[in-house]
């Protein structure tokens, strides 16, 4: 019987491991091709700061909401509406003309991206009862993997098609997977139709029941101090990524003379190593304290971050590929503590604001890069990184040692 629910366990989290690398290339295509998007519409950098912070926004304001009906509702139901709306976006991207429309269409695409991380997150959770950092490492890995190649993909289609036919290109893959976890979920449960007719009609009569569910947990993260510091340090971890895929394109165009599609590229090396990091990350989670892994993570980014200004060309892709592959071993660390700290009920509202803390200091970021590199030129742009990356790693520090104390 352990066999057979491991067995089940392990099937639910390999599609959801591919989806991950989907959901994150649809999610970073934008910041990847900010480049390409500011030459077209001639905008400053803080108009890039702009669309990025109202994509990375409704994704992370979206993920309460599919917090609390992943708590309720099937979740991988959940996913597969997300992707198939999502898909729908991505072709309608090819009439948008102005940059008020393409901001409108990146909001609502990011609102339906957001049903993806509370579901399966809160589904990982509730299969995984032991060795859940190894179970979150993998999920990862796929997010990884997707960030990793979603600068060749973006760079090869738009150098040929254009940036809009990247998100052409990619409704593909999303209406597969819509319908891939319809049918698993279909076949895992029985009644599950009945089941997602009842999602339609029992949404507004929950509103209520879910207000009271989130104020409630709202109260419980005031109130504990470790909860408080791991959403913290939650959002400086999307500060720094959000931030950073964002402008490193950008960068590598305007200070070290990379054209277009090829600093589009080159930004790879950022993403590369995520998954090996993720990997890692998941696994010494399970046998370390977490704390220190994220503190590991965060002071050991901080120097690549602060001298990458200031290296030649080559040095520097060095300097951002390690970042790339030291920093993403803070994730898995931060999913697992979330995941001993909240009861299983509660799992999906708890990755939810998790996700509102990530996406959301990842919007701010990219508007604050983009205001910094306005004001102080492109070279500066790393600097609120760093920042970022010191207060994270104190953080866990002065958690550590008030323990041991």
């Amino acid at each position: 019987m352990k066999t057979e629910k491991n067995m089940a366990s392990t099937l639910t989290l390999l599609p959801l491991t591919a989806s991950h690398g989907l959901m994150h290339v649809m999610a970073a295509a934008l910041p990847v091709l900010s480049l390409l998007v500011m030459d077209e519409f001639q905008l400053t950098y803080t108009a890039v700061g702009l669309l990025s912070f109202a994509f990375a926004a409704a994704i992370g304001l979206g993920s309460i909401l599919a917090g609390l009906l992943s708590d309720r509702f099937d979740g991988i139901m959940l996913i597969s509406l997300g992707f198939f709306f999502t898909a729908i976006l991505a072709a309608i991207l090819l009439l948008s003309r102005n940059f008020l429309s393409l901001t409108l269409i990146f909001i609502i695409m990011g609102f339906f991206l957001s049903f993806y991380h509370p579901s399966a997150l809160s589904s990982i959770t509730k299969s995984f009862k032991i060795k859940r950092g190894r179970a979150y490492g993998v999920h990862e890995t796929g997010a990884s993997i997707g960030m990793a190649i979603t600068p060749l993909i973006a760079a090869f289609i738009s150098f040929y098609y254009g940036w809009r036919f990247v998100y052409l290109f990619l409704a593909v893959p999303a209406v597969f997977f819509a319908f891939l976890l319809f049918m698993m979920m279909k076949s895992e449960r029985e009644g599950g139709w009945r089941k997602e007719q009842k999602f339609f009609s029992d949404v507004s009569a929950n509103t209520n029941a879910n207000d009271l569910e989130l104020k409630a947990f709202l109260r419980q993260i005031i109130s504990t101090g470790s909860l408080r510091r791991i959403y913290v340090i939650e959002g400086l971890f999307g500060f720094v990524i959000g931030g950073a895929l964002t402008f490193i394109p950008i960068f590598l165009n305007e200070a070290k003379g990379l054209g277009p599609e090829f600093a589009v590229t080159i930004t790879c090396v950022f993403t590369a190593g995520g998954a090996i990091g993720k990997f890692v990350g998941g696994h010494l989670s399970d046998f370390v304290d977490e704390r220190k892994v994220m503190a590991i993570g965060f002071f050991l980014v901080t120097p690549l971050f602060l001298v990458v200004s200031f290296l030649p060309l080559f040095w520097a892709i060095m300097a951002l590929a390690l970042a790339g592959l030291i920093f993403p071993t803070v994730l898995p660390a931060i999913i697992t503590t979330i995941g001993k700290e909240i009861e299983p009920s509660r799992t999906g509202i708890a990755f939810g604001l998790l996700m509102f803390a990530g996406f959301g200091f990842a919007a701010i970021s990219r508007l604050i890069l983009g205001l910094v590199s306005d004001s102080f030129g492109i070279a500066t742009v790393f600097y609120p990184i760093v920042i970022a990356t010191l207060v994270g790693g104190v953080l866990n520090c002065t958690k550590t040692f008030k323990e041991k104390s």
